[in-house]
């Protein structure tokens, strides 16, 4: 090997590589090397900033609220020269407060007593909004009471009118079958087939007349409408169960009074449901 040619386990040779460029894989990596150095000591820098005083404030009054008083406490000192020990209660008897009184942190800026003044006009507040919404239901509940009523009455109106149109017709038959010309009271049977009276042939003379005047006329008032429709069928009833033995919600004619006591529920329609 001559001089001039390159010896590659030589010194001289690793000396020269130590000049040469680093690749760039090399240079990649030596980069995120200093971007992440340079995060870490953003890091250290940011813990290194101090809280506010305030808050550093508070927090050590908080850590201090949770210890105990110690024997070094003067208060307690005093308490122990008195015979008192850890775990007691106050007074003669042990019986009081074993624990000390809490302190209220106050952080506002507001006068004493008034975040007290302000819990209590929330609760009033709350307390107005709860009452307010159980007269709202109670409302809501009377209106549906009323309104259930008012169906109700309105069902059963229209049922005591029906029955008792009922009855005036089976009435009506039942005395013409008997030879009866009239009605024994005039309501007991239908209006166009009462016979007529004074009063009707009065209403047919008026009603050809010509009623130009500007006063209103009331309508005539049939016989029997000043009674409630109620206590005509209650009387139209009883006199088809006495005189024909006759139940309008049976349906039939039983042979005699003690037929239509046994075999008919009763003399009304609820007796019947």
């Amino acid at each position: 090997m001559t001089d001039e040619e390159d010896d590659y386990m030589s010194d001289n040779f690793l000396v020269q590589s130590e000049s040469v460029n680093p690749g760039l894989a090399w240079g990649k990596v030596a980069k995120q090397n200093k971007i992440q150095s340079r995060h870490i000591e953003a890091n250290k820098s940011s813990k290194k900033i101090q809280k506010p005083l305030k808050i550093q404030q508070r927090e050590q009054l908080e850590e201090g609220l949770k210890n105990e008083i110690s024997s070094e406490n003067k208060g307690f000192a005093m308490l122990q020269k008195m015979g008192y020990s850890k775990g007691m209660g106050l007074g003669k008897s042990g019986t009081g407060r074993k624990e000390p009184v809490p302190i209220e942190i106050k952080t506002g800026r507001g006068g004493l007593g008034r975040e007290t003044q302000m819990k209590k006009q929330k609760q009033d507040v709350e307390l107005f909004r709860e009452q307010m919404r159980k007269n709202r239901m109670q409302n809501q509940e009377r209106s549906k009471g009323e309104f259930l009523q008012r169906v109700r009455e309105k069902r059963v109106n229209k049922e005591v009118e029906r029955d008792f149109y009922k009855s005036q017709n089976v009435c009506e038959q039942l005395d013409r079958t008997n030879d009866f010309e009239e009605p024994v009271v005039l309501w007991y049977w239908p209006k166009h087939l009462r016979p007529k009276t004074d009063e009707d042939e009065d209403d047919d003379d008026v009603d050809g007349e010509d009623k130009s005047s500007d006063e209103e006329e009331e309508a005539p008032i049939d016989v029997g409408d000043d009674i409630p429709i109620q206590e005509r069928l209650d009387d139209i009833t009883r006199y088809l169960r006495t005189k024909y033995f006759y139940c309008i919600w049976c349906g039939t004619s039983f042979n005699d009074r003690e037929d239509l006591s046994t075999n008919c529920p009763g003399d009304d329609s609820d007796a019947h449901r």
